[in-house]
């Protein structure tokens, strides 16, 4: 994430414009749809939908940075694709003109990271989560949240969700200790260290969670542009060993 902030403050530079009071820059995510035109060996024309709905406006001429997503199933390759700028909106659709990396192409998922300016908010850990393209569901599929929903959000608000995914962990251990407890393998490091997971997870906290979603924004290759399912998650970072993040 600081590769792809540090070129995006290199090529936007500082604007005024973008420093009303009123309003926050945010560098936030979008997934590129099929529609993806080759020109040359160098540049291509890649689609973005952004719905009506969505309250952050995208411009003639914005800029982007293209990074490959990770997709299940396959070696993390989130390497910078390349760079360009919207050149093209039909209605819901933007289409941007990509100056193309060496090597490099784009795919159907891959994530365009736009810096953008949008109404000032609550700048929590679920705004950051999701401008990153990722979504945290239940055990059943259920969205915690609409990603239009963040933007209107107060901490309150984010603090109710926190804790609606702190009982969706405790529940998904406890029943998958009774389905199956032969994975209820011992933690060997990190926070829960010489605990189980599933009893982890049936204990967790709603700070523990915290620590896990700014992990996630500090190290969002592995889940950006993807669904993930927060209990799942969550047990693989405690087998991980739940790595952390030094906070200055």
């Amino acid at each position: 994430m600081r590769i792809i902030s540090l070129f995006l403050i290199l090529v936007f530079g500082s604007n005024p414009l973008l420093a009303q009071k009123d309003s926050v820059e945010k560098i936030i995510a979008f997934k590129i749809t099929d529609y993806i035109k080759t020109l040359n060996d160098s540049s291509s024309v890649v689609q973005v939908f952004k719905p009506s709905s969505f309250p952050v406006p995208v411009y003639d001429k914005q800029l982007g940075v293209l990074h490959h997503c990770y997709k299940n199933g396959t070696k993390p390759d989130t390497a910078m694709i390349g760079w360009g700028r919207c050149d093209l909106i039909k209605s819901e659709y933007y289409y941007f003109g990509i100056r193309l990396q060496k090597m490099q192409q784009p795919s159907e998922g891959d994530l365009i990271y736009m810096k953008l300016k949008v109404p000032y908010l609550y700048d929590g850990l679920l705004l950051n989560v999701m401008n990153h393209a990722i979504e945290f569901t239940n055990v059943y599929g259920q969205n915690f949240m609409n990603r239009n929903a963040i933007f209107t959000n107060t901490k309150k608000d984010e603090l109710n969700i926190l804790d609606s995914m702190v009982s969706d962990i405790q529940f998904t251990g406890g029943a998958m200790l009774q389905q199956m407890p032969e994975q209820n393998q011992l933690v060997t490091d990190g926070i829960y260290k010489g605990k189980k997971i599933f009893e982890s997870m049936q204990t967790v906290k709603r700070s523990e969670l915290e620590l896990f979603l700014k992990y996630v924004t500090a190290r969002p290759k592995n889940y950006a542009g993807n669904t993930w399912k927060i209990s799942e998650t969550f047990a693989t970072w405690i087998a991980g060993g739940t790595p952390t993040v030094v906070e200055n």
